[in-house]
């Protein structure tokens, strides 16, 4: 008896490390598009401040705005719009997720919940991003991507013990 079931300790451990290393590879995925989301944000913050002086200046149709003005209008709809503190978020939960895989030990409820979180702020992404023309489309592709990712790390983990 003792021997069985140090032979199936011993089967769990292996499938226990080779789920790790699944879930490690899907956390890189889901990293790796945060990063490509992060440099898209920063080349497109200018080109979104240039459309939207250029969307305004056409409602106004020869009517002027002071440039201060404009420029709190800029601020707000930027703020509104902003994915850096979601990819921020999701960049925390990611390193979150890596000490609790390497501390090992019951992760079951923790990972469940910080994967809900991970998909929260992935879909906040993608909400705040939809009408971003090309870059939105960029953005969208890779945010799905991101969901695949933490979707096939919930299905990892419900085999974790």
């Amino acid at each position: 008896m003792t021997a069985c079931l140090e032979e199936l300790n011993a089967y769990r451990e292996r499938e226990g490390s080779a789920l790790v290393t699944a879930i490690t590879a899907e956390l890189d995925g889901l990293e790796q598009g945060a990063r490509a989301i992060g440099a898209i944000r920063a080349e497109l913050t200018a080109a979104l401040a240039r459309r939207l002086r250029d969307r305004i200046q056409n409602l106004l149709q020869g009517a002027t705005l002071s440039e201060n003005r404009l420029v709190e209008e800029v601020a707000i709809l930027a703020d509104r719009s902003d994915i850096q503190e979601e990819l921020t978020r999701l960049t925390v939960h990611a390193v979150e997720l890596r000490r609790m895989l390497l501390a090992g030990g019951e992760v079951g409820k923790r990972l469940d919940f910080l994967l809900q979180e991970m998909n929260r702020e992935t879909n906040t992404i993608l909400s705040k991003s939809s009408a971003i023309a090309d870059s939105g489309l960029s953005i969208t592709n890779y945010g799905i991507g991101m969901k695949a990712n933490i979707e096939r790390i919930r299905e990892q983990a419900l085999n974790l013990e």
